[in-house]
């Protein structure tokens, strides 16, 4: 079993999609909007996808998923990763709006899913927990309302951090956001990874040169960091262990 990550697939899909007959798909939100880059970025991401992947792999996958609003919307897409290989871990993001009513959403993806909501899961000796973050202080974004739900997201990671299991070897945390600012400070998401002895964090949510090129990535307080945005990955999940 190999352990893969991608996130950001930012899927918008208006009807299921046929593989092989690429020219009929239509999404309500085309992601090359931002960019040549995204052009058609769903047919690299499948074809690298199932040209990387094995069936008993496990795939990490870090948030903004889908643009969907509501389960029902999110139809489309979730048939597509559906017929994706491998075990799918997923948390939240912060376009995915259809993320609501944890029991509910469970029912709607398929038994080789997995989501992970103040909870963690374990496949042999691999334990891996998680959350979405948010904005961290002394970022120069960060306002007064970023505080609260910062704090709230702190509890959350703790929360899910909590339940790994304590016999596990590896311990891997999935964020979207980058758990540090632009300055890559310490911070209390980071005394949280150390105190709970995470091996791996990967996170998500940065798009663009620019942004990757800020991006927290090696061994930094005995933690691995990567970042596995769709866009920086090329389309192509990343093994991480």
């Amino acid at each position: 079993m190999k352990v893969y990550a991608i996130s950001d697939l930012h899927l918008s899909f208006k009807n299921k999609v046929v593989p092989g007959k690429w020219q009929e798909v239509e999404e309500y939100k085309p992601m090359n909007i931002f960019g040549e880059k995204w052009e058609k970025h769903y047919y690299r991401l499948y074809k690298n996808w199932l040209e990387t992947v094995q069936a008993e792999d496990l795939v990490l996958l870090p948030g903004d998923i889908s643009w969907a609003s509501t389960g029902e919307e999110l139809g489309p897409d979730l048939d597509f990763i559906s017929h994706l290989p491998g075990k799918k871990i997923f948390v939240k993001g912060n376009h995915d709006y259809w993320w609501q009513g944890i029991g509910q959403l469970r029912t709607l993806f398929p038994e080789d899913s997995y989501l992970i909501q103040n909870d963690s899961i374990s496949f042999g000796k691999i334990a891996i927990a998680g959350s979405r973050g948010w904005i961290v202080p002394n970022n120069i974004y960060f306002t007064e309302r970023d505080e609260k739900i910062y704090k709230r997201e702190l509890i959350r990671l703790q929360l899910s951090l909590d339940s790994l299991d304590k016999k596990a070897e590896c311990r891997i945390a999935m964020l979207h956001y980058m758990p540090v600012n632009e300055e890559h400070q310490h911070n209390e998401i980071i005394d949280l990874l150390e105190s709970y002895k995470i091996d791996i964090c990967i996170y998500g949510h940065l798009h663009g040169e620019e942004a990757h090129a800020n991006r927290l990535e090696g061994n930094f307080w005995g933690i691995d960091f990567h970042l596995v945005s769709a866009d920086f990955l090329d389309f192509t999940p990343i093994r991480i262990l």
